[in-house]
């Protein structure tokens, strides 16, 4: 069960991504003319892309923990705080936290993790080819 929503959960978070990053190129445009407001306003996109993904995340693991799906321990309140303190630690893949978790939020857990690696690696993928085509043929 929990490999199935895991799994869900990181299908919609690539196709979130994917729109967003579409979005973000359209907004910016990778302005030659500009490229430092090009660069920092993909930067700050993708911040703020970042960070609600991680929140979507802990909305998803408050709602299953509700539910009954599984468990949190050590240093766990159950307060929106620890919610996303673990999920955010999980979706940059360090997975080291004082909150344990057991049942089918492990699991939900672990593709967290997986789906924070690939979306930060596709996020610098992204930037780096932004950074290139903004700078080509400037000076300085």
């Amino acid at each position: 069960m929990g490999l199935l929503i895991g799994f869900t959960l990181a299908a919609l978070t690539g196709v979130y991504h994917h729109l967003c990053l579409r979005l973000l190129d359209r907004v910016t445009g990778r302005d030659r003319a500009a490229p430092d407001r090009t660069i920092l306003t993909i930067f700050i996109g993708l911040l703020a892309i970042h960070t609600s993904q991680i929140l979507a995340w802990a909305l998803a693991y408050r709602t299953l923990w509700q539910a009954g799906l599984g468990t949190f321990s050590g240093s766990f309140t159950g307060s929106w705080a620890d919610f996303v303190y673990y999920s955010g630690i999980n979706y940059i893949t360090v997975g080291y936290t004082q909150i344990e978790s057991a049942g089918a939020l492990r699991t939900v857990t672990m593709m967290e993790a997986l789906t924070g690696f690939m979306i930060i690696t596709w996020s610098a993928t992204f930037i780096y080819s932004a950074w290139q085509k903004a700078f080509r043929g400037t000076k300085g």
